[in-house]
């Protein structure tokens, strides 16, 4: 177990989008020995690397003792010269990439694009078969995204880990990602309340696409410094609570038969990667 505190950033959650990255992020902030960004997406990789390094590093205190300084950016797995530029900056890093049903993943991505206002509320499920959702379900094609990362660090610094099954046992995930951290073992962290990053319900959608959505759109600098920051966080989650979550339609079974026969490359891929959660899906 290595004890010298690092003088970069060292541990990324690369993604995937809408697949349980702030719940990782949010867990790694409860170890001892690791600090995430107080600001979850900082974009710098794939965007303004190497310059403005000073202004990335800013967000983490080097000075104090900690094994890893992390960020969670999880659009990094969308470009695979991403991976490149991580490996060129710090070729010591441990890179996690969390995945969940690939279908799930694309439902979860549909109804949240309904709350930024890309995809109408009358859009049903049908839409996610579409020209329109292609990059939605390319978002789901881990088999494709994934690999760069794998490749330029290699299974002692690369892991992928599926949310259904971190879920379905935290003890033994939590047992599991302190060991390829090589981090001290402390107990598990206690379940929290339900996802900041939750899709809203149509009231909550409402008020994100009138508030929130210009925002993102007219002032992108501003919507970054806030994204992620703790006060809007928990702003975001009280809102969540007083509105509520979406109330998901059923996904229709021909519909999910379709899509899970696009993504058989995908549970193919997980399970080579000995991910066995989606096995029975994957025929």
């Amino acid at each position: 177990m290595a004890n010298a505190s690092p003088d970069h950033v060292n541990l990324f959650v690369i993604g995937v989008n809408k697949a349980g990255t702030s719940w990782l992020y949010t867990l790694l902030q409860k170890h001892p020995d690791v600090f995430m960004s107080a600001q979850k997406e900082l974009f710098y990789f794939g965007e303004r690397y190497p310059e403005g390094r000073d202004e990335y590093h800013a967000h983490f205190p080097f000075d104090q003792s900690y094994r890893y300084f992390g960020e969670a950016t999880p659009f990094y797995c969308h470009d695979a010269t991403v991976a490149r530029e991580l490996h060129n900056y710090a070729p010591d890093a441990k890179v996690l990439a969390i995945v969940r049903d690939p279908v799930e993943r694309l439902y979860s991505q549909f109804y949240y694009h309904k709350q930024l206002g890309h995809v109408g509320e009358d859009a049903g499920p049908d839409a996610l078969l579409g020209p329109e959702a292609a990059k939605f379900r390319w978002n789901s094609h881990y088999e494709e995204l994934l690999p760069p990362f794998a490749e330029a660090f290699g299974p002692e610094q690369f892991k992928l880990v599926s949310l259904e099954a971190a879920s379905a046992d935290l003890d033994a995930f939590w047992t599991e990602l302190q060991r390829f951290l090589d981090v001290r073992a402390v107990p598990t962290p206690t379940r929290g309340e339900r996802s900041n990053n939750a899709t809203g319900s149509p009231a909550f959608r409402a008020v994100y696409r009138w508030l929130v959505h210009p925002m993102k759109r007219h002032l992108p600098a501003l919507y970054r410094a806030l994204l992620g920051h703790p006060v809007a966080r928990a702003t975001k989650g009280a809102l969540l609570r007083l509105l509520g979550t979406a109330d998901k339609q059923a996904l229709p079974d021909a519909i999910a038969a379709e899509l899970r026969a696009e993504f058989r490359p995908t549970y193919r891929y997980l399970a080579e990667q000995g991910i066995d959660a989606y096995e029975k899906k994957s025929g």
